[in-house]
Protein backbone atom coordinates (compact mmCIF):
# COMPACT_ATOMS: atom_id res chain seq x y z
CA UNK A 1 0.00 0.00 0.00
CA UNK A 2 1.28 3.49 -0.78
CA UNK A 3 0.71 4.81 2.73
CA UNK A 4 2.96 2.04 4.06
CA UNK A 5 5.72 3.34 1.78
CA UNK A 6 5.39 6.77 3.41
CA UNK A 7 5.40 5.32 6.89
CA UNK A 8 8.45 3.20 6.10
CA UNK A 9 10.63 6.27 5.50
CA UNK A 10 12.91 6.98 8.38
CA UNK A 11 13.05 10.46 9.84
CA UNK A 12 15.49 12.82 8.24
CA UNK A 13 13.87 14.02 5.04
CA UNK A 14 15.89 16.88 3.54
CA UNK A 15 14.16 19.11 1.00
CA UNK A 16 16.16 20.18 -2.01
CA UNK A 17 18.60 18.93 -4.59
CA UNK A 18 22.05 17.60 -3.73
CA UNK A 19 24.74 18.48 -6.22
CA UNK A 20 28.42 18.79 -6.98
CA UNK A 21 30.18 21.89 -8.17
CA UNK A 22 33.64 21.96 -9.78
CA UNK A 23 35.60 25.21 -9.76
CA UNK A 24 38.97 26.90 -9.96
CA UNK A 25 40.32 28.62 -6.87
CA UNK A 26 42.30 31.27 -8.76
CA UNK A 27 45.77 30.32 -7.57
CA UNK A 28 47.90 29.97 -10.74
CA UNK A 29 50.17 27.37 -9.07
CA UNK A 30 47.24 25.16 -7.96
CA UNK A 31 46.32 21.87 -9.65
CA UNK A 32 42.98 23.40 -10.68
CA UNK A 33 44.84 25.74 -13.07
CA UNK A 34 45.92 22.58 -14.95
CA UNK A 35 42.37 21.23 -15.16
CA UNK A 36 41.98 19.25 -11.93
CA UNK A 37 39.12 21.32 -10.54
CA UNK A 38 38.14 21.48 -6.87
CA UNK A 39 34.84 19.77 -6.14
CA UNK A 40 32.40 20.72 -3.43
CA UNK A 41 28.93 19.49 -2.54
CA UNK A 42 25.91 21.69 -2.04
CA UNK A 43 22.21 21.54 -1.24
CA UNK A 44 19.91 23.69 -3.35
CA UNK A 45 16.25 24.54 -2.65
CA UNK A 46 13.74 27.24 -3.50
CA UNK A 47 12.93 29.54 -0.59
CA UNK A 48 10.26 32.19 -1.16
CA UNK A 49 10.80 32.07 -4.91
CA UNK A 50 14.59 32.34 -4.70
CA UNK A 51 17.06 29.49 -5.07
CA UNK A 52 19.17 29.05 -1.97
CA UNK A 53 22.37 27.02 -2.08
CA UNK A 54 24.15 25.77 1.01
CA UNK A 55 27.61 24.22 1.14
CA UNK A 56 27.61 20.65 2.50
CA UNK A 57 30.80 19.72 4.39
CA UNK A 58 32.44 16.40 3.52
CA UNK A 59 31.35 14.88 6.84
CA UNK A 60 27.67 15.52 6.05
CA UNK A 61 27.62 14.46 2.38
CA UNK A 62 26.26 10.94 2.92
CA UNK A 63 23.61 12.05 5.43
CA UNK A 64 22.42 14.90 3.19
CA UNK A 65 22.40 12.76 0.03
CA UNK A 66 20.35 10.06 1.80
CA UNK A 67 17.97 12.65 3.28
CA UNK A 68 17.40 14.23 -0.14
CA UNK A 69 16.77 10.78 -1.67
CA UNK A 70 14.24 10.00 1.09
CA UNK A 71 12.51 13.33 0.49
CA UNK A 72 12.30 12.69 -3.25
CA UNK A 73 10.79 9.22 -2.62
CA UNK A 74 8.36 10.78 -0.14
CA UNK A 75 7.19 13.38 -2.67
CA UNK A 76 6.86 10.76 -5.42
CA UNK A 77 4.78 8.47 -3.18
CA UNK A 78 2.66 11.42 -2.04
CA UNK A 79 1.94 12.24 -5.68
CA UNK A 80 0.96 8.63 -6.38
CA UNK A 81 -1.44 8.73 -3.43
CA UNK A 82 -2.99 11.97 -4.68
CA UNK A 83 -3.48 10.49 -8.17
CA UNK A 84 -4.93 7.27 -6.76
CA UNK A 85 -7.25 9.28 -4.52
CA UNK A 86 -8.54 11.32 -7.46
CA UNK A 87 -9.11 8.13 -9.48
CA UNK A 88 -10.86 6.50 -6.53
CA UNK A 89 -13.20 9.48 -6.10
CA UNK A 90 -14.09 9.35 -9.82
CA UNK A 91 -14.80 5.63 -9.56
CA UNK A 92 -16.92 6.08 -6.43
CA UNK A 93 -18.90 8.87 -8.12
CA UNK A 94 -19.49 6.71 -11.22
CA UNK A 95 -20.59 3.81 -9.02
CA UNK A 96 -23.03 5.98 -7.10
CA UNK A 97 -24.63 7.16 -10.35
CA UNK A 98 -24.83 3.57 -11.60
CA UNK A 99 -26.55 2.47 -8.37
CA UNK A 100 -29.16 5.23 -8.39
CA UNK A 101 -32.78 4.25 -8.67
CA UNK A 102 -35.05 6.67 -10.50
CA UNK A 103 -37.58 8.18 -8.15
CA UNK A 104 -40.32 9.14 -8.56
CA UNK A 105 -40.82 6.94 -11.61
CA UNK A 106 -42.95 9.43 -13.54
CA UNK A 107 -40.52 12.39 -13.11
CA UNK A 108 -37.27 11.15 -11.50
CA UNK A 109 -34.77 13.39 -9.79
CA UNK A 110 -31.75 13.52 -12.13
CA UNK A 111 -28.32 12.18 -11.26
CA UNK A 112 -26.04 14.68 -9.55
CA UNK A 113 -23.84 16.95 -11.59
CA UNK A 114 -20.24 17.65 -10.72
CA UNK A 115 -19.87 19.51 -7.48
CA UNK A 116 -19.06 23.16 -7.46
CA UNK A 117 -20.78 26.40 -8.11
CA UNK A 118 -22.85 26.98 -11.18
CA UNK A 119 -21.20 29.38 -13.59
CA UNK A 120 -22.68 32.85 -13.47
CA UNK A 121 -24.77 33.69 -16.51
CA UNK A 122 -24.48 37.42 -16.85
CA UNK A 123 -26.63 40.01 -15.23
CA UNK A 124 -25.99 41.55 -11.91
CA UNK A 125 -27.99 42.97 -9.13
CA UNK A 126 -30.48 45.53 -10.09
CA UNK A 127 -30.55 48.32 -7.71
Amino acid sequence: MLVDKLLAERPGLIRGTFGTRARKCGNPACRCAKGQLHESKYLSAAVQGQTRQVHVPAGDEVRVAEGVDRYQRWRQTRGQIAEADAELIKAIDALSVALLVAYPPDNPIPAPRKRGRKPKTGGGREG
